[in-house]
């Protein structure tokens, strides 16, 4: 091979060189673009990930100042059940409910008792007593009351009318 074949060769090699460095740095250049836009589309995510809590939180907050409103205005309209249909076809239903608990009055059980309402906190304080003759299942009962809460449900209703649920069929199934 003569001079100027080698140096003509030479030339080739350092311009692929100069190819594949342009090349890499171009990749890198895009690597680094590609980083930047998916910086930004986390940030802008997170961004609205956030915006869309709170906005939540100021809407949970309004449907539970929205609720009690309807709670009163439903106990003062007195009505069973009422039906409103809503934009979309639905319908709301709000309806009372009703929930009741047994409340035992330690004040007057302990006074009646002649002991301490500090000594009947736990169930094992109540089967001493019983067990000891001071407590009765009369007197349980005696300072028992019910306490019942009325409280509005709301629920959505479609706008068909229901269909019966588990219908049984004519024949009947043998065991």
């Amino acid at each position: 091979m003569s001079t100027t074949e080698k140096d003509l060769q030479d030339t080739v090699v350092a311009g692929e060189q100069v190819s594949e460095q342009t090349a890499t740095s171009a990749e890198t250049a895009e690597t680094e673009e590609e980083m930047q836009t998916r910086r930004l589309k986390i940030e802008e995510s997170v961004q609205r990930y956030f915006q869309n809590k709170e906005i939540s939180r100021e809407r949970s907050e309004e449907n539970k100042l929205l609720f009690e409103e309807l709670e009163v205005l439903f106990q003062q309209s007195g009505e069973e059940e009422i039906v409103i249909v809503l934009p979309n076809g639905e319908h709301a239903v709000l309806t009372p409910k009703i929930s009741e608990r047994e409340v035992l009055d330690r004040d007057l059980l302990a006074d009646e008792m002649q002991v301490p309402k500090d000594e009947l906190k736990t169930p094992f304080d109540f089967c001493m007593f019983t067990a000891q003759g001071k407590l009765t299942p009369d007197m349980i009962t005696k300072h028992t009351t019910v306490e019942r809460e009325i409280k509005m449900k709301i629920t959505k209703r479609k706008a068909t009318s229901r269909r019966r649920r588990g219908r049984q069929s004519a024949d009947p199934v043998e065991e």
